[in-house]
């Protein structure tokens, strides 16, 4: 597939990365780049300095706010377009409804997936290069705090817990992307049905706004910084994600996708 056509199937992919980088380097100028020590005077570091690393910066806040739009808009928006084109018809009738189903599912989901993993593996590779990787340290009170969950792995082991959780990011976008393309093949306005998935983060982080310590908000769960304070949050996100898979092949078997 030459570049032409790539661009011209997934404008809408290439628009939630740009986006999603936008917000990225942005935070890198504005709080790495710009300054030598974070907000509270501290000699910064990579882990602590990075957009997943502290919520005092507004990037970090308006990113993980919008992550639900940028992985539905990356998939919805360009299949709503193209299924009223008829173009997944040329795949139909040269596979097996089970392989186009597996194909185009894993498609989708690595859309959704690499629309958050790139701007955040840019944000935290731009960061590395500005400020050293020193282990970030738990009297200063930045990271996850000593009742949420990781915190062990966090501080021993900070690479490996900041990897884990861009991949967590992305496996939850790209679980909202499939959750977005089966609901543009129920409603007949994609981009209603590409907005559903962020209407519903933000009904959640509205009520979460009514609690001192709420577990609603996605950005709570997706932050490394915060980090959940109970085991049924991940697990909550497991089943979301599980469902998604599982509705996307009932669906898929029982509808046209």
């Amino acid at each position: 597939m030459d570049f032409k056509r790539f661009v011209s199937i997934h404008k809408f992919w290439m628009i939630s990365i740009l986006v999603g980088s936008i917000i990225a380097i942005n935070h890198f100028v504005d709080g790495v780049l710009l300054v030598n020590y974070d907000i509270n005077g501290i000699p910064g570091n990579a882990y602590i300095s990075w957009i997943g690393g502290s919520f005092f910066y507004s990037q970090s806040h308006w990113f993980y706010f919008t992550l639900p739009l940028l992985g539905s808009v990356a998939v919805g928006l360009d299949y709503g377009i193209l299924k009223r084109r008829k173009y997944f018809d040329q795949y139909k009738i040269r596979m097996t409804k089970e392989h186009y189903i597996a194909t185009l599912g894993i498609k989708v989901f690595l859309l959704g997936f690499s629309a958050i993993v790139i701007p955040l593996t840019l944000n935290f590779v731009l960061t590395m290069m500005e400020r050293p990787l020193l282990y970030p340290d738990p009297l200063v009170a930045i990271g996850p705090q000593s009742d949420e969950l990781g915190t062990t792995l966090y501080y021993l082991h900070p690479m490996i817990y900041t990897s884990i959780y861009i991949c967590f990011d992305g496996i939850f976008a790209g679980a909202i992307a499939l959750i977005t393309v089966e609901l543009c093949a129920i409603i007949e306005n994609c981009y209603m049905a590409t907005i559903v998935p962020f209407a519903i983060s933000y009904i959640l982080y509205t009520v979460g706004g009514l609690f001192v310590d709420s577990c609603f908000t996605l950005d709570r769960l997706l932050m490394p910084v915060y980090g959940a304070k109970s085991v049924i949050e991940y697990v909550a996100a497991v089943v979301f994600i599980v469902f998604s898979i599982v509705t996307w092949m009932g669906l898929g078997l029982k509808e046209e996708l």
